[in-house]
């Protein structure tokens, strides 16, 4: 817990269709670098950009494979699914995790993709008042604060599934292996 005796908890939201090493390595920075007490993983049930990512429950296990290292540090919620909404906005999901879990202090992970289009987010300013902070990451030659994650998308994990290449380096531990067995993105 921080130091007002409140847990200081970062969302990380997304499709995580599949998850890869970028996320897991955000998940990290949040922890180690940025200091929260946990990162809540929260998969999209439904896209408020239209995107029509894999089944829910299909992305939901693959993140729980990729938060395992981080043991009750990293949680998966479902959030999304169960607030009951046809679209389900950050701003949305932030409300209700304020209204659910007063004791917690909010903080977003964001990926500067995300935050160089964030006029088209509904109420963005409402996002940055009521969360203690906003941290952004960049990726490739994004640079975030003299560091950048690698180059790596859940798009050019898929295109080099279709390709038949191998994308494990680019995968957390456990990932390749469910898209595999659950013959995701052939």
């Amino acid at each position: 817990m921080s130091e007002t005796n409140r847990n200081n908890i970062a969302i990380f939201g997304g499709k995580f269709d599949p998850p890869h090493l970028g996320h897991q390595l955000s998940i990290f920075l949040a922890l180690e670098k940025y200091g929260f007490d946990e990162v809540w993983i929260i998969p999209s049930f439904s896209h408020p950009f239209g995107f029509h990512p894999s089944n829910f429950e299909t992305r939901t296990e693959m993140c729980r494979i990729m938060a395992k290292p981080f043991g009750k540090k990293a949680k998966v919620l479902t959030v999304e699914k169960e607030i009951g909404l046809e679209v389900v906005y950050t701003v949305d999901l932030i409300k209700h995790l304020k209204a659910a879990f007063p004791e917690n202090d909010f903080s977003l992970i964001i990926g500067s993709d995300n935050w160089d289009v964030r006029e088209k987010w509904k109420n963005f300013d409402k996002i940055e008042e009521m969360c203690r902070k906003i941290v952004v990451i960049g990726r490739g030659e994004e640079k975030e604060k003299g560091f950048s994650l690698p180059d790596i998308s859940s798009t050019m994990i898929k295109n080099m599934i279709k390709e038949n290449q191998n994308p494990d380096v680019f995968l957390p531990a456990g990932i390749l292996e469910y898209i595999r067995k659950n013959r995701l993105y052939a």
